[in-house]
């Protein structure tokens, strides 16, 4: 029952990661609605914002009101959006779309990491995690090579129709795991599981009966170290966007490939984080989960670095390598991060715990979307005014980007690992 409960709520967050497939779409919304290149940031800033700001306050309305029936919601919510997002006669009103897809996610990814956790027990939570990890990354896996094939079927509002029958499915799905979840920790609950975590103020932070959100502050205000980890989750975030926000850019623009072979690199990009995240509970058993998420840090910068070195003349294998380590780090990593979240906040906070995760993605994916188009940009007009091809001048303002993450990710690992020792 476990196992059926975890796929079908896999199959309802697997919506979010699907989001993927957009990326896919870019240069075809570019063309479609006549955009420039840096008018395609709100794509996804208008839905990672929405979301970005919403989800911890869902997250908190689960843990009062029942995560179960907040992601319910969210589906609901959810297949409207994708069909208006399909539907858009103009790029305002796709815009529109998104911004209530940002909501419908900020329903459902708010409450999906609780309601796995809550189908195990307490000791095996990291395994629930990284499987749910996993779901989610098979997701991401196929989401590239979805995006392709529903662009060469429907055009470019394929990549929003194809996923509206999977969150249908899920939402139909969810009586069958209704009783399983039902008895679930409440904010109110005694809570009998001591976190394994060094926070000195987690003693005092179980007996509360207070907000979740109030629960964050105090270990927020108490922990550095928890504030450094989520300052890390931020920075590898948004270092980590370069692949999926400036890679599609590059296959397009310097090889000359099509949405399908794009598409092929991103989901090589997706597999290395489907066996990064499937990989997590051993490597965190082994390591423990401070040790793996500073690893798998340090493989997204050797991803960033080799991508870094992609040339006019692309090389399949120094491609493939670069996007599937990087993609491996990110998995192993926020897997790693989530399993931190989650075990130094109280049970009764998982919806503020899984809520606090989305968050800090989405603020490196917005800060990503803003900053890397606008160095992009700013250093290919200036390659073009010194007289540089249109490919070459690309190149330099791409090879920019991936320098300038993974130098960012550096220091923060750097930095991270001092506040540890202090």
């Amino acid at each position: 029952m476990n196992i059926l409960a975890l796929l079908i709520i896999g199959l309802g967050a697997s919506i979010a990661p699907l989001d993927f497939s957009v990326n896919v779409a870019f240069p075809a919304i570019t063309e479609a609605f006549a955009l420039d290149t840096q008018a395609i940031r709100w794509i996804p800033l208008s839905y990672v914002l929405t979301y970005g700001v919403l989800v911890i306050g869902f997250g908190a309305l689960g843990d009062r009101i029942g995560h179960l029936r907040v992601f319910r919601i969210g589906l609901m919510m959810g297949i409207v959006a994708l069909s208006l997002c399909a539907l858009a006669p103009s790029y305002f009103w796709l815009i529109s779309a998104r911004v209530l897809q940002g909501i419908s996610m900020a329903l459902t990814l708010s409450c999906a990491p609780a309601l796995v956790t809550f189908l195990y027990d307490e000791h095996a939570r990291t395994r629930a995690l990284s499987a749910y990890g996993t779901m989610t990354s098979i997701a991401s896996l196929i989401a590239p090579l979805a995006g392709g094939l529903s662009i060469a079927l429907m055009g470019w509002p394929g990549v929003y129709w194809f996923r509206v029958p999977l969150a249908l499915l899920a939402l139909a799905a969810l009586p069958l795991i209704e009783k399983r979840l039902r008895h679930r920790p409440t904010l109110h609950a005694s809570v009998t599981v001591q976190a394994r975590s060094n926070n000195p103020s987690n003693r005092s932070i179980q007996q509360k009966k207070a907000s979740t959100i109030f629960l964050l502050f105090d270990i927020f205000k108490s922990s550095p170290q928890f504030i450094s980890i989520n300052v890390l989750s931020i920075l590898v975030q948004m270092g980590s966007f370069t692949i999926p926000l400036l890679v599609p850019y590059y296959l397009s623009t310097v090889a000359h490939w099509g949405p399908a072979q794009s598409g092929l690199v991103l989901a090589i990009w997706a597999l290395g984080m489907l066996i990064g995240s499937a990989l997590t509970a051993q490597v965190a058993g082994r390591l423990g989960t401070r040790h793996s998420a500073f690893c798998a840090g340090w493989l997204c910068v050797a991803g960033l670095c080799m991508t870094g070195l992609w040339s006019i003349d692309i090389a399949l294998p120094l491609t493939f390598a670069a996007v599937f380590i990087h993609g491996a780090g990110l998995g192993l990593f926020q897997v790693s991060y989530s399993d931190w979240v989650v075990r130094t906040l109280p049970i009764q906070a998982r919806g503020v715990a899984g809520g606090l995760t989305v968050l800090t993605r989405t603020i490196g994916v917005v800060s990503a979307a803003l900053l890397w188009l606008w160095l992009l940009e700013k250093v290919r007009l200036s390659a073009l005014e010194q007289g540089l091809a249109a490919n070459a001048a690309f190149l330099s303002g791409f090879h920019s980007v991936c320098l300038l993450s993974s130098i960012l990710i550096s220091i923060a690992l750097l930095a991270s690992s001092f506040v540890r020792i202090r």
